[in-house]
């Protein structure tokens, strides 16, 4: 790539010193100039209508994002490369028309051309997975990026997707399996570290639950899956005023279409919570369907009938360990620096527009 680069920098070198030396007059060189600039915007155009797409997408105001995808369909249609035509595809599938970033990424697996970097078919197939997720296909989406993974690819977006899509299916061996060797990015992916700390839900480590999301959710994720999971942590000990405080969070996140909850669901959950005649059985519906309800989904509700509960720390749940105070201020300064914010990766960032620079994949 570095060397095709370098041989359009010397063709451009090269035809400019050439209009320098041509026999004519500067008005015909000019002229000769812009005719030639012309045709590389031309030629360019697609870059300028993709570029052009995502300054509208980056924005917060959601009715820029509208202006976008007519400027994605021409910069497609003039011939955009492969690398931002899957970018593209993930900017419909999070905050667009799923089936049109569907349609763009089977599109891309139907040509026969190889493109240069191989990786990038595997990043499409991880993308399309998603497609077929929101589907309702969760065994298709697992088959997907089940086939991603045994063709050797790895990123955090592919241990994410998978991790999730295992998680919600309850296949606990392989979401343990994938979470171990996800760690080396966790670091730096909120949505790994709460899949680890789903996995914990599942397993029924509420104490390793209790640790992991008191940091996750001190760092300001952005999605709205954490401070759910952390919530459901709450109600097993009974501390329902926290678990509200903890989905009210939820609601002011950000949901996307690939968002595995909604906010109807976590404001149905809430309701219950805050209301003292249905706090007592809003609290069991959540600890009785663990699974269920870190998968997004509600509960049924339960037939049996409460007394009004006024107090917002419930008897009858498990009792929660003490959590240990910093033994010293160096201990203190480590887990300050444990809980400083970052952004999550799941969400369209700067991170999404990498795709087309790097991999493609957060």
């Amino acid at each position: 790539m570095k060397n095709k680069k370098n041989v359009g920098l010397w063709v451009a070198i090269l035809i400019i010193v050439g209009i320098l030396v041509l026999p004519t007059t500067p008005l015909v060189k000019a002229l000769i100039a812009f005719i030639l600039i012309g045709g590389f915007l031309f030629w360019k155009r697609s870059i300028f209508f993709y570029i052009q797409a995502n300054r509208h997408l980056i924005k917060k105001d959601t009715q820029q994002w509208e202006k976008a995808w007519p400027l994605y369909q021409r910069a497609i249609r003039a011939g955009l490369i492969p690398a931002y035509r899957i970018t593209a595809a993930s900017m419909y599938i999070h905050r667009g028309d799923p089936n049109e970033g569907e349609n763009i990424i089977e599109n891309y697996l139907a040509e026969e051309k190889k493109v240069e970097d191989e990786s990038l078919t595997d990043i499409a197939k991880t993308m399309l997975s998603m497609v077929q997720w929101m589907h309702g296909d969760l065994d298709k989406a697992i088959q997907t990026v089940k086939e991603v993974y045994d063709n050797g690819y790895r990123d955090k977006n592919l241990f994410i997707n998978y991790g999730s899509y295992v998680l919600e299916k309850g296949d606990l061996k392989t979401a343990r399996k994938l979470v171990e060797e996800a760690s080396q990015y966790e670091d730096e992916s909120p949505g790994l570290h709460d899949n680890r700390g789903w996995l914990y839900l599942l397993e029924g480590k509420w104490d390793e639950a209790s640790d992991l999301y008191t940091i996750l959710t001190k760092r300001g994720p952005s999605f709205p899956e954490p401070y759910l999971h952390a919530a459901q942590v709450r109600i097993h000990f009974g501390k329902v005023g926290e678990a509200i405080e903890l989905l009210e969070k939820a609601l002011l996140a950000k949901y996307s279409n690939t968002t595995n909850i909604t906010k109807e669901n976590v404001t149905h959950l809430k309701e219950r919570l805050e209301d003292p005649k249905t706090r007592r059985a809003g609290a069991l519906e959540i600890e009785r369907n663990t699974a269920l309800v870190a998968s997004g989904k509600l509960p049924a509700p339960l037939d049996e009938t409460f007394e009004e509960e006024p107090e917002l720390v419930l008897t009858g749940f498990a009792q929660e360990k003490e959590v240990e105070k910093p033994k010293n201020k160096q201990q203190a300064k480590k887990w300050e620096l444990e809980a400083e914010d970052y952004s999550p990766n799941t969400d369209l960032t700067e991170a999404d527009l990498e795709y087309a620079r790097k991999h493609e994949g957060e």
